[in-house]
């Protein structure tokens, strides 16, 4: 049943750690609309450099972007439909890429029961004026922990960066990642209106994470 969950969330990783082959970036931005919505944006991206730099190496001829969409065109989202999901590519002059966008009404008890209930990566769980986001592993269950190791190494300039506004936790006294290890304390950045914090792709390839952020009102 973890596995299943885990789909939607592969079909964008996924597609861009091996169809993209690079390094990935990941931007979360969660804030809540004048109705009160939680409105979450998640993009993963790929650098265009990458591509620059294996061409330059290849010698092969000029990249078609566009082709590599039509041949990830299997991006599935089907977990995220419940929250209003809606993908639109990134193609810019740095990167290549997804953006994903989802509303979520947590006054609303099926979506509420759907979120408590199922680890869904990058939806967040609010619980004593706390946040939790899980992350599922990049590293799947595939390859050894030496491939791990490996993989982990290449994707380490990519980082996972989150923002928060402070309508959704108004005053964070420490995050946290937790894992089957134990809970790590990381830096918050206070950026008045909302909060920034920052992890190394690595840590997300090699585990499954929760990110907690621990509110000074609870």
């Amino acid at each position: 049943m973890k596995n299943i969950r885990k789909k939607a969330y592969y079909a964008i990783i996924f597609t861009l750690c091996f169809a993209l082959s690079g390094c990935i970036d990941i931007f979360q931005h969660i804030t809540k609309d004048s109705n009160g919505i939680d409105r979450n944006t998640i993009k993963v991206t790929v650098s265009k450099v990458v591509f620059a730099m294996a061409n330059g190496l290849s010698g092969a001829g000029d990249i078609d972007y566009e082709k590599l969409f039509d041949e990830s065109n299997n991006i599935d989202v089907k977990e995220y439909n419940q929250f209003n999901a809606s993908v639109k590519t990134v193609n810019d002059s740095m990167d290549v890429g997804y953006l994903v966008d989802m509303s979520i009404d947590y006054q609303d008890k099926n979506m509420v029961t759907a979120i408590t209930q199922n680890d869904i990566s990058f939806i967040p769980k609010y619980s004593d004026k706390n946040i939790t986001i899980h992350i599922a592993s990049l590293g799947g269950n595939a390859g050894s922990v030496s491939d791990n190791d490996m993989a982990a190494a290449f994707l380490a300039t990519g980082k996972y960066r989150l923002t928060v506004n402070k309508a959704c936790i108004a005053d964070i006294d420490r995050a946290a990642i937790k894992t089957r290890d134990g809970e790590k304390e990381i830096s918050v950045l206070d950026l008045y209106d909302g909060y920034l914090i920052e992890i190394p792709i690595p840590i997300i390839f090699m585990s499954d994470i929760d990110l907690v952020l621990y509110s000074k009102n609870n």
